[in-house]
């Protein structure tokens, strides 16, 4: 790498106007060469671009999660539920520190 410290301010703007065009081209000349890596492969599988587009949608679509049921109430606040899954909800805690069993709770 040449010694640049050595330059003058005019000639350091100058270095960075032309680096910042070389980046800009070389980013450009990255893309275009990763679009035609993408030409090849659908061509190579005698698909479209498209179509493997819509492949890789379709393929990555999380199914959708039924929601779980309640297995335990709270007595005091009837609005209070725990599905049994993951950390037990304060209002619970509280209860079986006080002597409650979790049995008591079912619903």
């Amino acid at each position: 790498m040449p010694d640049i410290s050595n330059l003058s301010v005019e000639q350091l703007k100058r270095l960075q106007v032309e680096a910042e065009a070389l980046i800009a081209s070389k980013k450009d000349q990255a893309v275009e060469d990763a679009y035609q890596q993408i030409l090849d492969i659908a061509e190579n599988v005698g698909l479209s671009i498209e179509q493997i587009l819509e492949f890789g949608a379709t393929k990555r679509k999380k199914s959708t999660r039924k929601s779980v049921e309640p297995r335990y109430r709270s007595k005091q606040n009837p609005s209070d539920t725990w599905t049994g899954r993951g950390k037990q909800p304060r209002w619970l805690v509280a209860e079986l520190e006080s002597g409650a069993k979790l049995e008591d709770f079912l619903i």
